[in-house]
């Protein structure tokens, strides 16, 4: 069972920052992607500061007309040879690898995974994702991406085979008796023999057992499939960055889910990706991300915004404050939300249409933090304490600067709180997250016969 005593954290390595815009700043690295000084600073940034996971996104698509609003989807290293890197830079921090199983072969990532596990001493988790760009089927030979419940009955197959193979090697299977010749105990080491709609694998893996067993595994996803995939096979789950109340709903619909797969309220974590914005002062933080939108390159496209406010915006200049429009005087209440959040976000309660269409475009009208370390802790206590999530991935607006500074003042404030560890309890995932290591099957299955 998962134990609520502290907050989690990760930290998701996005290297030209989370805001589209980021990377323009002058302090800020825009090559960062494929530089291993780079990445080995901030993975043992976040290390130092004793955070569970360092995670590492994928997509296998990247399309040079999306720049402007992704350019961290134009450039994205293999996470599974990143995740590799990092466990060779890093000594006790998570690390969270992502595969889409859409484009995956089960086989490979059992292999894969289960060595970067032995690589860094049981430190590796896997983050499942099923794609959602539509372009990736012409990568891999496909006339068309799958449908939503053909990629979750895929992935679920996935998962049932890739937990087999990380099975099929017992304990003590290697037994390297030198005087008999004996190097592996074959009774020990078991075929597959999987046959489903999607996949048909023998196995064994060529590989022992990882560390921790069963590397642990993570979703996400806002879909009910999703939502149901996770409830079903994830020790840790994503969220979204809400605001308090959707969040809280969010999260009492996903542990409730639980339940109906025989698991306890508290087994899977919930936490909860956000972008911070922190600095030494309120002014200072506010003053960055003023910057940093006004960066943007965009052609100020106001149709996604209208939409989610539920009015009509085509007759207004960028420049006309936010009140002065009659129309949201009587907006709903997830409007006032997003105008409220802008308003946060900017330090001021008159900004006009530019301003709140800037905050819209990259937070989807969703929460994100801006401000000094306590304005920070008072968030993640609020939303720890309310059951809004269990804990956040950081989604760092741009870098570096954003990791250094969250490491030098939010943490200690955190732990001045008692809301965050002072050191790791633990060395593998498992250990960070409170997780059983799991019984081999097959042993499990000689017990049962003994007994």
């Amino acid at each position: 069972m998962v134990e609520r005593k502290h907050i989690r954290l990760g930290f998701s390595i996005w290297a030209t920052g989370f805001h589209p815009a980021g990377w323009r700043l002058p302090e800020a690295r825009f090559d960062g992607t494929f530089d291993p000084r780079f990445l080995t600073q901030m993975a043992r940034l976040s290390e130092k500061g004793k955070l569970d996971f360092f995670f590492i996104g994928d997509r296998v698509v990247g399309l040079p007309e999306t720049q402007a609003e992704h350019p961290n989807l134009v450039l994205r290293p293999e996470a599974l040879t990143l995740a590799g890197y990092v466990a060779g830079v890093t000594e006790r921090i998570g690390i969270v690898t992502t595969v889409n199983t859409t484009y995956s072969d089960p086989f490979n990532v059992a292999r894969a995974t289960a060595t970067v596990d032995h690589l860094s001493n049981g430190r590796l988790a896997f983050n499942i994702v099923t794609g959602r760009d539509p372009e990736a089927a012409a990568n891999f030979g496909r006339s068309e991406h799958w449908a939503t419940d053909h990629r979750f009955d895929n992935a679920a197959e996935f998962i049932d085979v890739v937990k087999g193979l990380w099975d099929s090697w017992e304990d003590d299977a290697l037994v390297g008796d030198k005087a008999n010749g004996l190097f592996i105990n074959p009774s020990k080491v078991h075929r597959l023999n999987f046959t489903g709609e999607h996949y048909s694998v023998a196995g064994p893996l060529n590989i022992a057992r990882p560390v921790q067993g069963q590397i642990p595994l993570l979703t996400a996803g806002a879909s009910d499939r999703s939502k149901e995939f996770g409830a079903q096979y994830a020790d840790v789950r994503f969220g979204t960055a809400l605001h308090i109340e959707p969040a809280k709903a969010y999260y009492a619909d996903i542990k409730s889910r639980l339940a109906k797969y025989g698991r306890a309220h508290d087994e899977q974590a919930l936490v909860t990706g956000i972008a911070v914005y922190v600095g030494h002062t309120s002014r200072e933080a506010h003053y960055k991300y003023r910057e940093i939108q006004n960066l943007s390159v965009t052609n100020y496209d106001l149709g996604n915004l209208a939409t989610a406010l539920g009015v009509n915006l085509a007759s207004y200049a960028l420049d006309t404050p936010v009140a002065e429009i009659e129309e949201l005087a009587a907006a709903s209440v997830n409007a006032q939300r997003i105008i409220e959040q802008a308003k946060s976000s900017f330090g001021d309660d008159k900004i006009k249409l530019r301003e709140l269409f800037l905050y819209f475009r990259r937070s989807g009208g969703g929460a994100e933090i801006v401000g000094d370390a306590k304005k920070v802790v008072d968030v993640f206590e609020e939303w720890f304490e309310e059951r809004a999530a269990d804990g956040f991935i950081l989604f760092p607006p741009y870098l570096p600067g954003t990791a250094e500074l969250f490491v030098e003042l939010v943490i200690p404030e955190l732990q001045r709180r008692g809301l965050f560890r002072t050191e790791y309890e633990g060395t593998t995932f498992r250990d960070h997250f409170n997780l059983p290591r799991p019984a081999n099957i097959h042993t499990a299955a000689s017990n049962r016969k003994l007994a």
